[in-house]
């Protein structure tokens, strides 16, 4: 009731925090290298597969923006496409579950089913992810904007804290596989239903639309978009280049269980230093955000992403392989940050559902590589893909210094709230 009581603004500002609360508590049990890779592992599914999760769960949800973009751009309130598809993700997830329970003498079956759920929860989350940007931005000031990320993956990181504990608890008791995992995911259900119904409570108020026209017209207009947007460019290669860093990530958790004898218990520990990493970097780099000094925070994410692969190829036991998980939660709990609140500083605001759109489509791509990474394994092994994935974030390091425009851009916003 003290919620429902609070002033506009406040209350959408909370229940924007309460939706990521429960994101991130969710995705603990969700997790996309720490259990549902090691789940379809434990299937028997092949390395293409398993390097197929994190490619439907981020390309998934980075595909359909533009054409959602186009959709809703002249629309002055964006909140029942979020409504809707949030419906539509939080019954592919109790699918997914159900499945695992009904079907678990079946493991061929079940790893087609969680990889259709995985994927249509993502496209889902896909359609979700300009409304949620867009009313986002209008309800949350941009000096405010680190703030609402620390609380929402801090906080989140706190109950994703538990669910790691309870996740390891879990994973280590007697009950039988599959069916450990299932509860596994009847958990990270709930969660997600909550987090979902939080955000679609916000009050969205109307906001500036963007002139109605055709798709083929929007789409030939991009080309122009980038030539004139340098900002938007820069930030487009280095996210690019950051994703590509990550072609390794779900394998992380398999390299250690394989190669180095870490038992499945290891991974509610892995979930437990993740979330502590993430937390803590959160809680750091707030105030940097709340500064206008996102750049920065972009920067430092893309160095733990550097680290994260060059700790894989150091590290002998899979004790110590515990960094490399703290590592990669810290640096890409800096890039998410960071990159939400660069793309609201570069994005006017007539504009923001077509660079939303048009920025995550394009990142639509570069999301494939643990595929590609799954398909080389067998004959490269892993270091020679963790050694691809340093390489890439080099590359993403090096351009994320030429933001000098960006910089301005982002201290600008600050003065226009």
């Amino acid at each position: 009731m003290a919620l429902m009581q609070r002033p506009g603004p406040d209350r959408n500002f909370w229940l924007g925090v309460y939706n990521g609360i429960f994101v991130n508590g969710s995705e603990a049990f969700f997790h996309s290298t720490l259990v549902l890779a090691p789940f379809l592992a434990a299937l028997g599914a092949s390395p293409v597969v398993v390097g197929l999760v994190p490619a439907l769960r981020v390309g998934g949800w980075f595909l359909p923006q533009l054409f959602v973009a186009h959709r809703l751009a002249h629309e002055p309130l964006k909140m029942p496409w979020y409504r809707r598809m949030s419906l539509v993700r939080v019954s592919a997830w109790s699918l997914m579950t159900l499945a695992v329970f009904v079907l678990g003498h079946r493991p061929g079956l079940v790893a087609v089913v969680v990889l259709a759920m995985i994927a249509v929860n993502a496209i889902a989350g896909g359609v979700t992810g300009v409304p949620f940007a867009d009313v986002t931005a209008k309800v949350v000031p941009h000096y405010r904007l680190g703030t609402f990320w620390a609380l929402r993956n801090a906080v989140g990181g706190v109950l994703a804290l538990i669910a790691g504990f309870l996740l390891r608890h879990i994973l280590a008791g007697g009950i039988p596989f599959p069916q450990d995992f299932g509860t596994v995911f009847l958990l990270g259900t709930l969660l997600a239903g909550v987090s979902y119904l939080s955000f679609s409570l916000v009050r969205e108020p109307a906001g500036k639309p963007a002139l109605r026209q055709p798709f083929l017209r929007m789409i030939g207009g991009i080309p122009g978009v980038l030539r004139r947007d340098a900002s938007l460019r820069r930030f487009l290669r280095v996210r690019i280049l950051g994703l590509l860093a990550l072609l390794a990530d779900p394998f992380y958790a398999v390299y250690a269980i394989d190669r180095l004898g870490a038992p499945a218990s290891a991974l509610g520990l892995y979930v437990v230093v993740a979330t502590f990493a993430s937390i803590g970097v959160n809680f750091l780099m707030r105030g940097l955000a709340d500064r206008g000094r996102n750049v920065t925070v972009l920067q430092l994410g893309v160095v733990a992403l550097l680290l994260a692969p060059v700790a894989a190829l150091l590290l002998p036991t899979w004790h110590a392989f515990t960094l490399v998980f703290a590592l990669s939660a810290a640096g890409n709990s800096s890039v998410g940050i960071a990159a939400w609140n660069l793309l609201y500083a570069l994005s006017p605001e007539a504009e923001r559902p077509l660079y939303v759109g048009l920025s995550n489509t394009f990142l639509s791509l570069p999301s494939l590589a643990p595929v590609v990474g799954g398909a080389l394994a067998p004959w490269l092994g892993y270091p020679a893909l963790f050694v691809a994935a340093a390489a890439m974030a080099v590359a993403a390091l090096t351009l994320a210094f030429r933001f000098r425009e960006l910089r301005a851009l982002d201290r600008r916003a600050l003065q226009a709230r």
